[in-house]
Parts: C-alpha cells; sequence; structure tokens
C-alpha cells in the first residue's frame, strides 16, 4: 500500500508545516558525535496513512573515505522511524535519506563525527580472518576465540520486568567466564517438552509477539515495535559485555505461526530483522534455529540472500545444521561458516567439513548439561564433565564449541545458581587463546592418547583422557629446550611435566589430577 501524508491544510501549508519539522529534527542532529562501531539511532518523524510498515526509507551514509553504506530504516512506533548506524572509520561523515514518504525523504546530515571507539569490549563486526581461513577476527584485527552458548530464549527471560533481572544475571555470567558468542532466537513461542507455565522459571508460551495480534491470530503485515524494543535491551547488554549475538531469524519447531512461505510478510519480517539489528557491530545472521526443517532450498538461498543485500555492514552469516545445504556449492556460497550440530562423530565431522570448505567451524550442540534444580526440559542430559569432554575433542579437531546448559537454554531459564560447567569452560577458552591457536592444525598422528592440535617445532595441545600420552616432538629443533605443563581440565590445577628431550617421548597424567583428563601444553624454547 502506498503511503501518503495526511492533511487537514492546504498543501502548501503542509510544505511548510513539514519542512519545519525536518529542520528543526536535524538542526538536533548537527555535529553528533559517535564512537566507531557503535551504534547511533537517527529518528525522523512523519504522519502517514495507510499500513507504516509499508512505508520505504534508507539512507546513505559517506565516510571520510569515499565508502557508502546504504543502510535500512524502520518503523518503530508512535510516528517515529529510525535508522540505525555504526560508523566504520573515524572522520565526517554524510547522510542523505531516500523514501517514498516525503516528509522522510532528502533529508542529510553532514556533521556526523565518527570518534575513536573506547570501550574495551567492542572491536567492530566479526570477519573470518583472510590469512586463516578456519577462524575468526574482529574488524579492528582483535584475535576471536569464539566460546559460545546457547541461550535460545535469553530476549523472553522474564521480558515485561523492567529491570530485566534474569536476564542480567546470565549475561553478567557468560561475560565473567568468557563466553563471547550467544545463539538466540528471534522469538519462539512454546517447547514441547515443558508445553505451558509449569512453574515461575518457565516463559513460554511467550506473552508478546514480534507481529500484532497473538501467536493463534497474528497480523504479519504488522510488525509490534514494542517487542523490538524489549529485544533492543538485550542486544545493547550483549554489545557492551563484548558478546556477538549469533541471531537465529526463524526457528521450525517451536510452535510460532510464521508468515506464509513467499510471502511480502515474510520478506516484511526478515527485512525489519535486518534493518533494525545490522547497526549492532556484534551481530551474525542465522537464516534459522535447525534450518534443515525448511525443504524448499531455494527460499531458504533467496532469504539469505535478501538480508545480505540489505545488510550495510556485510555480517557473517550462517545456516544452522543444515547438512546438505552447506556441503551444495550452488547454496552455500551466502555462507560464511558452518554452523553444525553433531551429537556424535565429532571431530571426524569438522574434518569432514575443514576438508569441503576452508571456512570456520562451529558445533553448535554436542551435549547437554543437566540443571542443578531439576526442572521439566529437553529429555537428553549429561554431566557437565561429559560435556566439557565432548568440546575439547572440538576444539583440538580445529573446531569451536557452544555450551549448552539445561535451565537457560530455552523457556526454563533460571540461571541461578551459576551453571558447573561454565567455569571449566572458561579454562579451555583461556588454555588454548593463550596459543597461536588459528596456526596450529589437528594432528592426531603425532599422539597416541588423545588428540593433538599443533604448530609442529613451536606449540603443542594433547588432550589425555587416559593416564599416558606418546608424543611425537620431532618438529622440535631443541626438544631439551622446549617446556612442558600438565593442566587439570576440571580444577585447572597445574604440574610441570618433564620431557625426556627425545623425539618421541612417554608421559603419564599427574596421579594428583585422578579422574580428570588432562591438558599437555608443549612450547618450543623460542616462545
Amino acid at each position: 500500500m502506498k503511503c501518503v501524508l495526511n492533511s487537514s491544510h492546504d498543501m502548501k501549508h503542509t510544505r511548510i508545516f513539514l519542512a519545519l519539522i525536518a529542520s528543526s529534527l536535524f538542526t538536533q542532529a548537527l555535529a553528533v558525535d559517535i564512537p566507531q562501531y557503535h551504534r547511533h539511532d537517527f529518528a525522523l518523524k512523519a504522519n502517514v496513512q495507510g499500513n507504516p510498515f509499508d512505508v520505504a526509507l534508507s539512507a546513505e551514509f559517506t565516510g571520510p573515505s569515499g565508502v557508502r553504506l546504504n543502510v535500512p530504516g524502520f518503523y518503530d512506533g508512535d510516528g517515529t522511524w529510525k535508522i540505525r548506524f555504526a560508523p566504520t572509520e573515524l572522520g565526517r561523515w554524510l547522510m542523505t535519506t531516500s523514501s517514498s514518504v516525503a516528509a522522510l525523504h532528502g533529508q542529510s546530515d553532514a556533521a556526523i563525527n565518527c570518534t575513536p571507539n573506547r570501550h574495551p569490549q567492542i572491536h567492530g563486526k566479526l570477519i573470518v580472518d583472510p590469512a586463516h581461513p578456519y577462524h575468526f577476527l574482529y574488524q579492528d584485527g582483535t584475535r576471536y576465540f569464539l566460546l559460545g552458548y546457547e541461550a535460545d530464549w535469553l530476549w523472553g527471560a522474564d521480558p515485561l520486568d523492567p529491570q530485566r533481572k534474569l536476564m542480567h544475571t546470565l549475561i553478567n555470567q557468560m561475560a565473567t567466564r568468557g563466553f563471547n558468542h550467544v545463539l538466540v532466537n528471534i522469538f519462539a513461542y512454546d517447547t514441547g517438552w515443558s508445553p505451558g507455565r509449569k512453574h515461575e522459571w518457565d516463559f513460554g508460551p511467550s506473552e508478546i509477539f514480534p507481529w500484532e495480534g497473538t501467536n493463534e491470530k497474528p497480523d504479519h503485515s504488522r510488525l509490534n515495535p514494542k517487542f523490538f524494543q524489549i529485544y533492543d535491551r538485550m542486544m545493547d547488554a550483549l554489545q557492551d559485555k563484548g558478546i556477538v549475538a549469533h541471531i537465529m531469524i526463524k526457528v521450525y519447531n517451536k510452535k510460532v505461526n510464521w508468515p506464509a512461505k513467499h510471502s511480502a510478510d515474510e520478506k516484511k519480517y526478515f527485512r525489519y530483522v535486518t534493518a533494525r539489528y545490522q547497526g549492532y557491530s556484534n551481530v551474525v545472521w542465522d537464516f534459522a534455529k535447525e534450518s534443515y526443517n525448511e525443504k524448499d532450498e531455494q527460499l531458504q538461498y533467496s532469504l539469505i540472500d535478501y538480508v545480505r543485500s540489505l545488510d550495510a555492514y556485510q555480517h557473517l552469516t550462517t545456516a544452522h545444521d543444515d547438512d546438505l545445504y552447506t556441503w551444495t556449492p550452488s547454496l552455500n556460497r551466502n555462507l560464511d561458516f558452518r554452523s553444525d550440530q553433531q551429537h556424535t562423530d565429532w571431530a571426524e565431522m569438522i574434518a569432514f567439513d575443514r576438508a569441503i570448505r576452508a571456512y570456520p567451524v562451529v558445533n553448535t550442540e554436542f551435549a547437554y548439561e543437566r540443571g542443578v534444580d531439576k526442572m521439566p526440559t529437553y529429555r537428553t542430559e549429561h554431566d557437565w564433565q561429559e560435556q566439557l569432554h565432548r568440546a575439547y575433542l572440538v576444539y583440538l579437531a580445529g573446531g569451536y564449541g557452544v555450551y549448552y546448559y539445561h535451565n537457560t537454554a530455552w523457556d526454563v531459564f533460571r540461571p541461578e545458581p551459576e551453571a558447573p560447567g561454565m567455569k571449566p569452560f572458561q579454562l579451555l577458552a583461556s588454555t588454548l587463546s593463550s596459543l597461536p591457536y588459528w596456526r596450529m592444525q589437528p594432528m592426531n598422528e603425532l599422539a597416541v592418547g588423545g588428540p593433538c592440535l599443533a604448530l609442529p617445532g613451536d606449540a603443542y595441545a594433547f588432550y589425555v583422557k587416559g593416564a599416558q600420552l606418546t608424543a611425537n616432538l620431532s618438529g622440535l629443533e631443541n626438544p631439551a629446550a622446549a617446556t612442558a605443563e600438565w593442566v587439570n581440565t576440571w580444577s585447572g590445577e597445574r604440574a610441570p611435566a618433564q620431557l625426556s628431550g627425545a623425539q618421541i617421548t612417554r608421559l603419564r597424567k599427574p596421579e594428583s589430577f585422578q579422574a580428570a583428563p588432562a591438558l599437555l601444553i608443549v612450547k618450543s624454547g623460542a616462545r
């Protein structure tokens, strides 16, 4: 529907009135300072007839080097449209708007100043390292060792609490323990393993929706800005803590009444999400949780391409756990990294994926840590020790992993007490990220007794679940000068390891570690 201005005056007075609005708006916006990679909302006002979500609005931002970003806008309710912008380079930027509505069209601001970023947790968007394509970097060149956390219902944990205490509790826990990547849905309605409200910690069915109406009777033609304003608060909190939001735009098996496939309303939803959240630097796009549920692969391909065409910042895109899509060259060219969900054969699948294509591989779900308090959650559960064991197999195979805790993954959401596995996962990340992991390769042929990640001659990480390891250190120029240390993967206890100086050496895990698996870290004398 074409949107036109309401008018209670003649056209001349209307044009004068709108010009005054625009002049006032951009006078207030003059000389705005925006730190690099931080988002800023430019707000524009207009009265329209018809559906405001049908209004076309975008802004072209021109940077000091001549870079141009065409950023789509979105309607935020109460006659307000917003253009969410995050400058990518320092200096003066120019903004010019384009719209199907006269009051929103042709507005400009030539005094947008991008200042240096001082926030220690913000580094720009996530990219694939061009020199080491199995790994990630931030836009400013900072290394990114992905330690993921699945919290699909993070947006919906007590969403009507103004303070969002439960949400912030988990975000603070994640940040404290070094988790820097969270899998989260835009929306889900309810789960099959805990249908209805069972107790105070059960937040499904959702009580607020992305569209007007209800889940049973939605008006897919009109989005619900109040829902997304609540979602914004989650995004702000994640960005402040340096946590990347791995946004899964759809989920197929959580009882959501989605817009009809191939419909204008479907594209409207994808457009709105992309327009609203691309201004956050801490975003990667995922077509859907368990994308294999979408049997129309061409539809999936076109919607992923649609997101990429709208995203001025070109955030990374992926499709969660869709093997055949990922393995089909005519389809996977619009994916930047692999998101798998493997419950067995973890290392073998990572090797398989890395052999098909040189890009990062993330195993997003390999175990399910049971909750401290038993609640009606997903039926499969593991001890934290088993989940940690599987994680080490994933990381030493050259992949990245995502932590899953029963009491915070879905609509049953109780982050306190803290999940027991979080601290050992923090140890995993801090230990492996202290190595030149982006240059290390899985080299199990160098070990008997457990997998090996190695940069031969420089650094080695051996994972030992049993009592003994035989290691091939022939790549070291001077094995006698190398340093070696055992790390208890459960407690963090460390103990020096005595190398024999021989190229092939046999070592025993410290008895004090008892049943805990260990890492053996070997570094050349040059390190």
